[in-house]
């Protein structure tokens, strides 16, 4: 019974990781999306010029400072995330493999 809960436990971590991942894949996109969208509007109406690329990426980031803020903490997130992902996952899989190791009788 206990290895049991603690099967449904490491599954229910693994499914919330990745609703969590998920959340903040779609939020990262949310942000890039955002932040290329008034890039492009800067561009258009020459809210944003320079003599090169270089130059006009400094424009922005200084007009835009809060998307490029937006952008870096839902990257931040994305990671953590993914990372808290990748350990349920390895949990969830150990668990799984000490309920098989059980069932064949090797841990007795």
């Amino acid at each position: 019974m206990v290895l049991e809960n603690e099967v449904k436990r490491a599954f229910e971590r693994y499914r919330k990781a990745l609703e969590e991942a998920l959340e903040a894949a779609l939020e990262r996109a949310r942000a890039k999306e955002a932040l290329e969208a008034r890039i492009a509007q800067g561009l258009l109406s020459g809210e944003i010029q320079g003599k090169n690329a270089e130059e006009r990426e400094a424009k922005a980031r200084a007009l835009y400072a809060e998307l490029y803020r937006a952008l870096a903490e839902a990257e931040e997130r994305y990671q953590r995330t993914k990372t808290a992902l990748e350990i349920a996952k390895a949990y969830t899989e150990e668990v799984s493999l000490l309920v098989r190791l059980v069932a064949e009788g090797v841990g007795a």
